[in-house]
């Protein structure tokens, strides 16, 4: 392999056999539950990083559940939550746990935008399948038989996409150094704005339901601490239908300015 060819892979392996391309990225008929909820504060402070604060006094977080029927990674179910934080006078969504079932949406989002990602188990149906219901179940097990997460919802009444506010993410993007424990090659905030389209019904209507919904997070794992952010108070539910688009991110915080 000459530099040229070298110079012009965007990731490992290197060549033709790359786990995945550059982005953008994009995903079609996106299924999301989330579910927004009060947590403890001094628990939210204990998985913040450096210079972020929860927006909130009390804090606000989402419960966020997804299934992926395509995309440019290919399928795949997701699960994760999100805060609402401030980083310097600017509000995001700040994502402390992440999980999922595909290894190349885990790579690419924990190399390019610092995604916590790790793989889990993870299933989703209507009142467990066996019965038809009007509850959406989904299950999250980190390893399988350990129930990390719980969220369960009805689709009780469409729901404005307008009463949404929209905020872009934040995640802490470290990488550790091949020779140095002490510092890590890159310690970073970075922020990513993604494009999210919902999808209409025949007659014209968002596919986006609003309803009862829980949140469990019924172990204490050392390991996968989510119970860190059991719910306190159930604010809202919703239910609905996505296309995204994925871009780079950017740099919002080096850390390492920091010790310099």
């Amino acid at each position: 392999m000459d530099l040229e060819q070298f110079a012009s892979s965007y990731t490992t392996p290197l060549g033709t056999g790359a786990l995945y391309p550059p982005p953008p990225y994009h995903y079609r008929g996106m299924e999301d539950v989330f579910v927004y909820y009060e947590a403890d504060p001094e628990r939210v402070r204990s998985v913040l990083p450096p210079r972020v604060d929860a927006a909130d006094d009390i804090p606000i977080c989402i419960a966020w559940t997804r299934w992926v029927p395509f995309s440019t990674f290919g399928p795949y179910h997701e699960a994760f939550i999100m805060i609402r934080v401030v980083h310097d006078e600017t509000e995001y969504l700040y994502q402390p746990f992440i999980f999922t079932d595909n290894e190349v949406p885990l790579a690419a989002g924990r190399e390019i935008w610092g995604f916590p990602k790790k793989l889990a188990v993870m299933s989703r149906s209507w009142a467990g399948g066996a019965t038809f219901g009007e509850q959406l179940a989904y299950t999250v097990e980190r390893p399988r038989g350990v129930p990390i997460m719980t969220v369960t919802m009805s689709c009780d009444q469409l729901a404005d996409p307008n009463s949404l506010r929209k905020f872009p993410v934040l995640t802490t993007r470290v990488i550790p150094s091949a020779d140095d424990v002490a510092r890590p090659s890159i310690a970073e905030l970075v922020s990513v704005q993604s494009t999210a389209t919902i999808h209409s019904s025949a007659d014209g209507t968002p596919q986006l339901w609003t309803g009862r919904a829980s949140v469990t997070m019924p172990t204490v794992s050392a390991s996968d601490p989510w119970h860190q952010l059991t719910p306190r108070r159930i604010l809202a539910g919703y239910f609905g239908i996505y296309d995204l688009m994925l871009p780079l991110g950017r740099v919002v915080h080096d850390y390492l300015r920091d010790r310099d």
